[in-house]
């Protein structure tokens, strides 16, 4: 079970999502400012989906270190490739958050379903959870600031 510690450290990796969302919302919309809080969201949701990926990857590994299910190591990996295709300069800003927003919904969609099958432990779902829920509110709250 996770301690408050373990909440806290959680929690504050929502912190660069609401600095971002307010600098977005405080500066004006064609400010290289503003562009750059926006981009920088998006780096960051592109950056905790790979976390998210490297995370399974490991869990993975300590499961079957001799013999890791090969599904699961590729789908671990995913996330990494999701999150750049997000950050590809030609993608279009909204474009890029819907996909992080989905893969992450995904993400957490697996990481109940292992939490339920023992491949994870079982605090794990209610931490996802908490946490998918919090960054996609911040996810959505972003939407109207983009261009």
């Amino acid at each position: 079970m996770p301690t408050r510690a373990f909440w806290l450290i959680s929690g504050s990796g929502l912190a660069p999502f609401l600095v971002c969302l307010v600098i977005a919302y405080r500066t004006p919309a064609v400010s290289a400012l503003h562009d750059a809080a926006v981009r920088t969201f998006l780096v960051y949701a592109a950056l905790t989906l790979s976390f998210l990926g490297g995370a399974r990857w490991g869990a993975e590994l300590t499961r079957a270190p001799n013999a890791p299910n090969l599904w699961r190591m590729v789908a671990a990996a995913t996330p990494s490739v999701v999150g750049l295709a997000a950050l590809l300069p030609q993608a279009p800003l909204k474009a890029a958050l819907g996909l992080l927003m989905l893969s992450g919904g995904i993400q957490l969609a697996w990481d109940v379903a292992a939490s339920r099958e023992g491949l994870l432990p079982p605090w794990n779902a209610r931490v996802r959870t908490v946490m998918t829920v919090a960054g996609t509110l911040c996810s959505l709250a972003l939407w109207p600031a983009i261009a």
